[in-house]
């Protein structure tokens, strides 16, 4: 990005009616559209801002406006969540990002995660200092969000127990199932548990290694907050093949009730609960 550098009256006035309504991202159709000028030009006028420091291009065809004062060549991204849904759109704020949104953990999460039913080609894209990981799902997996509203701005992000469902389907999304576990502890402990929504969240992504590792997980960390009919429905969801508890770690021993492969740490903790 150049430093900033001055512009015209009408450029200034053209900018100022694009920036007025603080989009997270700025495209050539948005330009094309408030300004009711062709799709080229509006191309034009955006090479040229960017050229000139007033907005900073992140992708072919997206850029983000400049902040006032900033003087960094990559200018941190000040929204990111609606940048990637500005970008990777239908989808949802999920994995990492909105186990941090609810509380769930303490740990420091800088990257953005974001669920969408697109093709993407590249899962971790990084734009200016930002870093994002993006995971495809089916459309049908779309379920189980809320909104997040700042200002005018509206973006989805995947309520407590979709999010919790989503990382028992996926447990690299969070480094592995014991980074789950404790997830799933301080779930199970705030006011967010909700047993209906378990299951029917459960039933709705529609994979049986989830009803495996769900009702796996319960049991080794000896809840009580799970009845035992609702491990028994879990339990007769499941199918007759041996899938792997955590893709993280391999393991090489087995759960026969379950039907999963597990390791050795694992068959301790949950030989613990009889």
């Amino acid at each position: 990005m150049s430093k900033i550098a001055g512009i015209g009256k009408i450029g200034r006035e053209r900018l100022s009616r694009i920036l007025e309504s603080n989009p997270p991202i700025v495209t050539s159709e948005l330009v094309a559209s408030i300004l009711n000028i062709s799709r080229k030009e509006a191309s034009r006028s955006l090479y040229r801002w960017n050229k000139n420091g007033w907005v900073q291009r992140v992708k072919r065809g997206v850029y983000i406006p400049v902040p006032l004062g900033s003087t960094s060549d990559s200018p941190v991204i000040e929204n990111p969540y609606f940048v990637a849904d500005s970008i990777y759109s239908p989808g949802y704020i999920g994995g990492f990002s909105a186990v941090k949104h609810w509380d769930l953990t303490e740990q420091i999460i800088e990257t953005t995660y974001y669920f969408t039913s697109k093709q993407v080609k590249d899962r971790s894209p990084s734009y200016n200092s930002t870093t994002f990981k993006i995971k495809t799902i089916k459309p049908n997996k779309i379920f189980g969000l809320k909104s997040i509203w700042m200002g005018s701005k509206k973006v989805f992000i995947s309520d407590p127990t979709k999010t919790l469902i989503d990382i028992i389907e996926d447990p690299k999304l969070v480094g592995g199932m014991r980074i789950v576990e404790d997830i799933y502890r301080e779930y199970l402990d705030s006011d967010y548990f909700n047993l209906e929504k378990i299951i029917e969240y459960a039933m709705l992504i529609n994979n049986r290694t989830v009803m495996k590792r769900l009702g796996f997980l319960t049991e080794a960390t000896h809840t009580d907050k799970i009845p035992y009919d609702t491990l028994c429905l879990f339990q007769s969801e499941i199918s007759s093949g041996y899938s792997f508890f955590d893709t993280t770690t391999k393991g090489n021993l087995t759960n026969d009730k379950w039907k999963l492969k597990i390791t050795k740490s694992w068959k301790k903790q949950y030989d613990r609960k009889k």
